[in-house]
């Protein structure tokens, strides 16, 4: 009797674990999370090149795909990042762009943060010098940059921008997050 009891226990636990499981969301997008990510910069905890060899991430993180559709390149590999859930600095709806002058075939981007996040924003980069961050603008991950220094002001360039990048990431940034 107690060997049919403990059965029935193990059976109701893998049922219950398996029940669980499936309410969980489900990875796809080639393990990438379906999430709608908030607006904002994000530390790039680990990349990888293939989804499927992240360790598992805690309940307060997600796996990402990073890729350069949006801008109309197709012949980069996706890029996978694991990154919180939540952004380590947000965008205030007074934060401007503009798109910056144009040397050697690329442009600058130049955003200011708004009042509420340059100070976070100085901390959050004063922190992570050399680490890299994930913009994320319409729950995309749009761009991906090292931190090279701490930004003082919220004043950020983006640099190095090819292929009308800086114009796209601009309008991105106008019409999502500066209203």
């Amino acid at each position: 009797m107690n060997r049919i009891f403990t059965v029935l226990i193990v059976l109701f636990l893998a049922f219950t674990a398996t029940a669980a499981h499936a309410l969980k969301p489900e990875k796809t997008q080639s393990g990438a999370q379906p999430v709608s990510l908030q607006n904002g910069f994000y530390l790039i905890l680990e990349e990888q090149a293939d989804p499927a060899k992240f360790a598992k991430t805690a309940d307060d993180e997600v796996i990402v795909a990073y890729s350069l559709d949006h801008l109309g390149v197709t012949d980069q590999p996706t890029r996978y990042f694991r990154v919180k859930n939540l952004p380590n600095v947000g965008f205030s709806a007074d934060a401007t762009t503009e798109v910056g002058d144009k040397t050697e075939g690329k442009t600058t981007l130049n955003v200011v943060l708004g009042a509420g996040n340059a100070k976070d924003f100085q901390l959050f980069t004063a922190a992570n010098i050399d680490r890299a961050v994930a913009i994320v603008i319409a729950g995309k991950v749009v761009t991906a940059h090292k931190i090279r220094t701490e930004i003082v002001g919220g004043r950020i360039q983006i640099t190095r921008c090819g292929d009308d990048a800086c114009e796209q990431l601009h309008l991105w940034l106008k019409d999502n997050v500066a209203r």
